[in-house]
């Protein structure tokens, strides 16, 4: 066989040998292969590599390094980082080599029939496929260049409990983790490690329980818990460990419930101190409804919020329904270890409010610790952000048909809104305002009808808010339906029982306060038409109608009711002139200095000045009994002080009058002048007024006035304290003046003598001075009266003189009007009779001087006298009674003597003036007589007896009969016949 014949043969040979050599490769192979896969004895040796835990129950392999394993358990077992993978099924490339240096190095693992997927304690169960290549799987080092999941009916558990914290997951995720070195690193260092060296993309739909998935984030919020069960969607992308932007995840519950607790508000200070004051222990409010909770990344942050339709919110009870929630943090995006969790969000609420009382409780120190109590229900929109566990910032609006707030007793309520800011400072601004409302002060209604707005502004700290907490109120268009309703605010001030009563009439009303935690300051309007008061005292009182303004000036007002002041007040009232219905007087008081505090009782100090148009306002304070009473109008200043509801020394009141009345006894002085009225000492009070021009009346009488000058009087009392109690005249002494007195008409007097006693005033002008001392109910005084050239008849005789007239009263009793009235007397002189024939008998005088007299003030008076007479000569006063003297010159001259002395018993009543036991004696001249001025004509007897030659003379109805014969015995017979007639 040549060569070239052997070739192909040999070369057929060595193909042959190849090939059975290589099927003898492949069957040992496969039988090796099925025993090492099937045997455990494989698993066993990869399982001794340090960390690693690989477990199947079947395998077949394609080609070596490739199998395909049943119910695979691949696992990384490191307390720091435990990895396992549980599968149904799975196509596992490992690298030989690998394995024979000691690492378990995966160059490809499809899993299918995902088992469970557990991370640290985190396990995933589902159905789907895990694909990972190139994984370096030992405790030294863990890297898996590329992975990828896709999963359905997925749940996921917690291990240490066992809780399903996802359910009906479906999910697609690839990732990747660069090479990690995990030996000889702590927990935390290999976390970082993982989280930088970590890249994912995953989308997820699922059920979740929110607190399982959101809480984690929020566990630096301990005042919130979410919970509620929904549809979570999402779509994250991981670089690094870090979500990248785009990143969301929502989920969607149909019941959500938001929970805030109270109790674990607070600051982080070593003070622990609270920033609100709720209820013991502070209630959890929650939001219940249908809601949505999301996550989502945008460039720099990570963003949470939660979002809740159709909600009830609540504390013990629901207080907001059918309102809108939303709830949302965020915090920089960063590498996940790295986070900062959040302490800080924003709610926002818009709803409607049907308990406003639930903000009682944050009110409840304000003012004092008296607290607004809010009650009404309403539209609510309000926003909050916190921070580090206390609110940061805050806004409040509540709009309500009916609204209503109670502070310090006092109560408005209407249609309005609520509005309340915080700003970062910790500053609480609020603002409530009410209109058509309504504002009561212990249930009595001050206001209606009133657009009232209230502004308060707090430190959020309640410590500082009880000392720092301030407040507006303002009102405008408001009306007082009744001012009786102020009756009880007079009576802090007047004296107790009151001597002003508002009894009705509606005012209108405007002003604004401000007030703190201990004070109050502002302004106060009133303005009310016929407005009826009615004033009293004793017995005395009155009803007024009056138009009124008053503005009222609060500088400052202790809340506590300490202190008050009301300087520069002002008081202004109208009141009908009783002359002239149609005009209106018109009054005002201006306080330029009012300071009053109260402890146990009320003390204060005034400066009052103004002009007032009744100044019977003072008669409160004088004697009934001394006919004191003032009226009038003027300028009026006051200054004083008082405690206890009493005046303090000195005390001085002082009116300059442009018109001053004042009555004494019967008699009414009117003019411009002077009031003072002041208090000197605790107990001594004293009121004068002096009247440089004045006109004179007599109460009740319309004849013309006396005119004067220099008017004066003066009432002062010891006893001040019993007369605030009642003005019993005993604790008062009354001087009168009343030194120059122009009489024009002097006729005016025969309004004290009787009316047809034969006796009348005919004309001529006088002059009156008086002065009085009036000291309880004891009075005494002085009057003198002159008269020039005055014209008087005496029954049928007609007299011109002077007369003067001087009545010195004591013991006077003001009761009975009963004086004393001795050493008073009556002088005329330069007197003459008129007759036909001209004046006669001119240059007579005569002196009535009366010694143990008793008058008794009446109209007309009544006087009883013992008279001592003085008189030029008898020649006047025998003409006057005897014609036959006036008509025979002889008998005139006859019965003329002169230097007359002599006495009488004077009685003068209402209806008569008589003269008995009377007796004139002069030179030879004796002369007896009874005479009673009676009926416009004289009645009586007398007896004259001149040297030897007597005559006695009846007087019957004024005409003269003689009696010659026993003229003497005569006349003692008819006396005594007249003091003792015949049965």
């Amino acid at each position: 066989m040549t060569n070239q014949q052997y070739m192909p043969h040999r070369l057929l040979r060595i193909l042959l040998i190849a090939l059975f050599s290589a099927l003898l490769i492949a069957l040992t192979w496969l039988l090796g292969s099925a025993w090492l896969l099937n045997s455990q004895w494989l698993p066993q040796r990869i399982s001794q590599i340090d960390g690693v835990d690989i477990r199947w129950t079947e395998a077949t392999s394609l080609h070596p390094g490739r199998w395909e394993v049943e119910n695979l358990y691949l696992a990384r077992e490191d307390r720091a980082f435990p990895i396992a993978v549980e599968a149904q099924r799975a196509t596992l490339s490992l690298s030989l080599l690998a394995l024979l240096r000691g690492e378990l190095h995966v160059q490809s693992l499809d899993a299918q029939g995902i088992r469970r997927l557990t991370v640290g304690d985190i396990a995933l169960e589902a159905e789907g496929q895990l694909q990972v290549s190139n994984t370096l799987f030992s405790r030294e080092s863990l890297a898996v260049p590329s992975a990828s999941l896709d999963i359905t009916h997925g749940r996921l558990l917690r291990l240490s409990d066992q809780s399903t914290l996802v359910r009906d997951i479906n999910l697609r995720a690839t990732a990747s983790l660069e090479p990690v070195t995990t030996a000889e690193q702590s927990r935390d260092e290999l976390t970082t490690a993982l989280l930088s060296a970590l890249s994912a993309q995953l989308a997820i739909n699922a059920q979740a329980d929110a607190w399982d998935v959101f809480m984690p984030y929020l566990e630096a919020l301990p005042w919130l818990s979410l919970t509620g069960r929904g549809a979570l969607a999402g779509e994250l992308t991981l670089e690094n460990g870090e979500f990248q932007p785009g990143s969301s995840l929502t989920l969607d519950a149909p019941v959500l419930r938001l929970s805030l607790d109270e109790q674990r508000l607070h600051p982080q200070e070593e003070d622990n101190r609270r920033w609100l004051i709720a209820d013991s222990p502070p209630p959890r409010h929650t939001a219940s409804g249908e809601g949505r909770v999301s996550l989502s990344v945008d460039t720099d942050q990570l963003h949470f919020s939660t979002l809740l339709n159709d909600v009830v919110l609540a504390d013990t009870t629901p207080y907001a329904i059918d309102t809108q929630l939303r709830l949302a943090t965020s915090m920089p995006n960063q590498r996940l270890d790295q986070l900062d969790l959040p302490t800080g969000a924003i709610i926002e609420v818009k709803g409607e409010v049907t308990r406003l009382d639930m903000l009682d409780r944050y009110l409840a120190r304000t003012f004092d610790g008296q607290g607004i109590q809010l009650s009404g229900s309403g539209n609510i929109e309000a926003s909050a952000t916190l921070r580090d566990a206390r609110p940061y910032q805050a806004s409040l609006n509540v709009q309500a048909p009916a609204l209503a707030a109670e502070l310090l007793n006092f109560s408005a309520q209407g249609s309005g809104s609520l509005t309340a800011q915080l700003s970062p400072d910790e500053i609480i601004n609020a603002t409530l305002a009410l209109s058509d409302a309504t504002l009561t002060h212990r249930q009595q209604t001050l206001l209606a009808d009133a657009d009232i707005t209230l502004t308060a502004r707090s430190p959020l700290a309640p410590e500082y808010a009880q000392e720092a907490a301030t407040g507006n109120l303002h009102w405008q268009n408001a009306r007082l339906p009744d001012i009786s309703v102020l009756q009880s605010y007079l009576g802090a001030v007047l004296p107790s029982p009151a001597p002003l009563k508002l009894l009705n009439g509606q005012a209108v009303s405007h002003g604004q306060l401000a007030l703190s935690t201990t004070e109050l300051s502002g302004e106060v309007y009133l303005s009310g038409e016929q407005l009826t008061t009615r004033w009293q005292h004793d017995e005395r009182s009155g009803t007024l109608e009056s138009d009124a303004q008053l503005s009222l000036a609060i500088r400052r007002a202790a809340i506590d009711g300490t202190a008050l002041d009301i300087s520069g007040s002002r008081l202004s009232w109208q009141i009908a002139d009783a002359q002239a219905p149609s005009e209106r007087l018109e009054s005002i008081l201006v306080l330029r200095e009012g300071n009053f505090q109260k402890r146990d009782t009320l003390n204060g100090q005034f400066v009052l000045e103004g002009s007032v148009q009744r100044l019977g306002f003072l008669n409160a304070f004088l004697p009934d009994a001394h006919g004191l009473a003032l009226s009038g109008d003027g300028q009026l200043f006051a200054q004083g002080a008082f405690r206890a509801n009493r005046l303090l020394p000195p005390s001085r009141l002082r009116v300059n009058a442009n018109q001053l009345e004042v009555a004494f006894l019967d008699y009414l002085a009117t003019g411009r002048g002077e009031l003072t009225a002041q208090l000197d000492t605790a107990e001594q009070a004293q009121l004068s007024l002096g009247i440089p021009r004045f006109a004179l009346s007599r109460q009740g009488d319309d004849r013309p006035h006396l005119e004067g000058r220099h008017f004066a009087l003066t009432t002062q009392t010891e006893r001040f304290s019993d007369v605030l109690e009642s003005p019993d005249p005993s604790y008062f002494i009354t001087r009168i003046a009343l030194p120059i007195t122009e009489v024009p008409d002097f006729t005016r007097y025969n309004h004290y003598l009787p009316e047809d006693a034969g006796i009348s005033l005919l004309g001529g002008q006088a002059s009156l001075a008086s002065e009085w001392l009036l000291d309880g109910l004891n009075a005494k005084g002085e009057i003198n009266l002159r008269a020039f050239r005055a014209e008087l008849a005496l029954l049928d005789q007609r007299l011109r003189g002077d007369i003067e007239l001087r009545l010195q009263l004591t013991e006077g009793d003001l009761e009975t009007r009963r004086f004393t009235a001795n050493e008073s007397y009556l002088r005329l002189e330069n007197v003459f009779r008129q007759s036909e024939e001209g004046a006669q008998d001119a240059g007579w005088w005569v002196q009535l001087s009366m010694d143990q007299a008793q008058l008794e003030w009446d109209d007309p008076i009544r006087l009883t006298s013992q008279l001592r007479l003085s008189m030029r000569d008898s020649g006047l006063l025998a003409r006057l009674f005897l014609a036959r003297a006036r008509e025979s010159d002889w008998l005139g001259r006859l019965l003329s003597v002169r230097h007359i002395e002599g006495t009488a018993q004077l009685a003068i009543n209402g209806e008569q003036i008589s003269l008995h036991d009377l007796t004139l004696t002069g030179g030879p001249l004796l002369l007896l007589s009874d005479v009673v001025l009676a009926d416009k004509s004289a009645n009586g007897a007398l007896y004259a007896r001149l040297g030897s030659v007597g005559i006695g003379v009846e007087l019957i109805n004024s005409e003269p009969s003689l009696r010659v014969l026993q003229p003497r015995r005569w006349f003692d017979r008819w006396r005594t016949a007249q003091r003792f007639p015949r049965p």
